[in-house]
Formats: C-alpha cells, sequence, structure tokens
C-alpha cells in the first residue's frame, strides 16, 4: 500500500471533490494527495460546477445529498454545459437505495460508490473512469 500512496506521477490528473460533509472532503483529499492527484474541493453544488467550469477537472466525486442543491441536479446541470459534459462525475453519496443509483446512471454518472467505502474501492473507480476517458471514441 505504501508503494501506491508514494507513487509519482508523470501527469497530474485534477480531481474536483463537491460534498458538504468537511470531515469527508479533508479525508477524500487526503487519500487523494496522497496517490499523486491534484485535488480542487467545494463544499456545495452550486460552487462545484462553478469550479468545474474554471478549472475543468479531469474527474468529479460528487455527493448526492446537499443543501441547496443536491448531487442529481449538480449531475445534470454539469452534463448540459459544453465545457463538462464530457467530465466523469462519480457519486460517492450515503444515497443507498436502488432508485438514487438508477437515476444517477441515467443522468450520466460514471460510477456510484455508498458511503462508507473502501479507499481502495474508490481509487480503482477513479482510475477506471480516467482510463475509458482517455479512449478514443
Amino acid at each position: 500500500m505504501l508503494s501506491k500512496i508514494f507513487k509519482k506521477r508523470a501527469n497530474v490528473e485534477k480531481i474536483l471533490v463537491v460534498d458538504d460533509e468537511p470531515g469527508m472532503v479533508m479525508i477524500i483529499s487526503k487519500v487523494l494527495k496522497h496517490n499523486g492527484y491534484e485535488v480542487i474541493t467545494a463544499n456545495d453544488g452550486l460552487e462545484g460546477i462553478a469550479k468545474a467550469e474554471n478549472e475543468l477537472p479531469a474527474l468529479i466525486l460528487l455527493d448526492n445529498v446537499m443543501p441547496n442543491m443536491d448531487g442529481q441536479t449538480v449531475l445534470g446541470k454539469l452534463r448540459a454545459l459544453k465545457k463538462t459534459k464530457d467530465i466523469p462525475v462519480i457519486m460517492v453519496t450515503g444515497a443507498a437505495g436502488g432508485e438514487s443509483i438508477a437515476s444517477a446512471q441515467k443522468g450520466g454518472a460514471t460510477a456510484y460508490i455508498v458511503k462508507p467505502f473502501d479507499y481502495a474501492v474508490l481509487l480503482e473507480k477513479i482510475a477506471q473512469a480516467l482510463k475509458s476517458k482517455c479512449k478514443p471514441r
């Protein structure tokens, strides 16, 4: 595990973490940084959309249950914007219901991870999403 944590990457991918729980943002950010990713954060959906447009991250980790604007709405807005429509979005949320998962998939989420989760699974989903993004269509 330590070799994975301290591995250097030639191309550093930028990941946007959108979550209203500061503790969750801190933990996810720490794991991502230790695995060679650049991390930007947003505390709610509106800030997440703005940062996605301005920063153009390689991937977005998006909470579903947030005040003001839920993740499903944020996902819809990201998919509707020309600059952000192709950015992979992984929903990372405590909403474990089948309806939430189906709605996220229908809305264009790349993957759906239910909290609490194993960080190795999160890193694997991120790697898969970034790899599939790079494949020619």
